[in-house]
C-alpha cells in the first residue's frame, strides 16, 4: 500500500523520497501548463539539464534558489510562505531582568 505525501505522514518519508515527490510534482506543474521542458527551463532560469534531470527524478538534492527560481515560473511560490511558520515570541527570548529581547540564546536556559 502506498503511503500519502501530506502534511500529516510526511515525518514518515526520507529526504531522498521527499525531494523525489517534489521532483515528480513539478514535472506534473510543467505538463499541466502545456510548455516543453525548454521553455520552463527559460522561464524559470535554469537549464534545461536541471529540469530534466529534476523530472526524471536523477537527483538526490535541490537547492533552495533552484527550488524557488521553478515555483516562481510555474506560479506556485505561495506554498513557500508556510515551508517555515512564523511562531509567536517565546517568553524565553525576553531577560527577565531587564524585559529586554535577546538576541542569542543560552544553552542554560530550559524550557519548561
Amino acid at each position: 500500500m502506498k503511503k500519502t505525501f501530506d502534511p500529516y505522514t510526511i515525518y514518515d518519508f526520507s529526504d531522498k523520497e521527499i525531494v523525489m515527490e517534489i521532483c515528480r510534482r513539478i514535472k506534473a506543474v510543467r505538463m499541466n501548463c502545456c510548455v516543453s521542458q525548454q521553455e520552463f527551463a527559460q522561464e524559470a532560469g535554469v537549464s534545461i539539464i536541471t529540469i530534466k534531470r529534476l523530472e526524471s527524478e536523477k537527483v538526490t538534492d535541490i537547492t533552495l534558489s533552484t527550488l524557488l527560481k521553478i515555483l516562481r515560473a510555474s506560479t506556485q511560490l505561495e506554498g513557500v510562505a508556510n515551508l517555515v511558520p512564523k511562531l509567536p515570541p517565546s517568553p524565553f527570548l525576553t531577560n527577565p531582568k531587564t524585559q529586554k529581547k535577546v538576541t542569542r540564546c543560552n544553552s542554560k536556559r530550559k524550557a519548561i
